[in-house]
């Protein structure tokens, strides 16, 4: 990772922890949590929600409502920035495995592999600083 793209990863996280949570946090709210609940879906280290094992149709429909609302999010806060797409979901994942991943819950790091949340903190991947 370039020294610019940490820069910028930087600049994004700061952005989004500090944005209003209502508005930040939007495409988050109640389906997002109820999902990730379920055990049924988790938090992937690219900012979005992936389906874990063998999610009926009707979970992956939610996740991919959820995740429309994110990539429309992410593309309006890339524009906003000068920052790609990617970038706004990998730092925005830092901050979503920091605050809403609970114990019990699903997540996703960049090897690909389910684990699941155990009491102690979500190790985070290298860019989130």
């Amino acid at each position: 990772m370039t020294r610019r793209t940490k820069t910028i990863l930087t600049a994004l996280a700061l952005s989004v922890a500090t944005a209003n949570a209502g508005a930040a946090y939007a495409f988050q709210a109640d389906a997002s949590a109820a999902l990730r609940a379920s055990g049924q879906a988790g938090e992937r280290y690219d900012g979005y929600l992936g389906a874990v094992g063998d999610a009926p149709a009707s979970v992956r429909a939610e996740i991919d409502a959820v995740n429309i609302k994110r990539r429309a999010f992410y593309t309006d806060l890339a524009a906003k920035r000068g920052a790609k797409i990617e970038e706004v979901g990998a730092t925005t994942a830092c901050t979503i495995f920091a605050t809403k991943v609970q114990p019990g819950q699903y997540y996703q790091l960049q090897d690909g592999v389910w684990r699941q949340r155990d009491d102690a903190p979500i190790p985070r991947p290298t860019y989130c600083g």
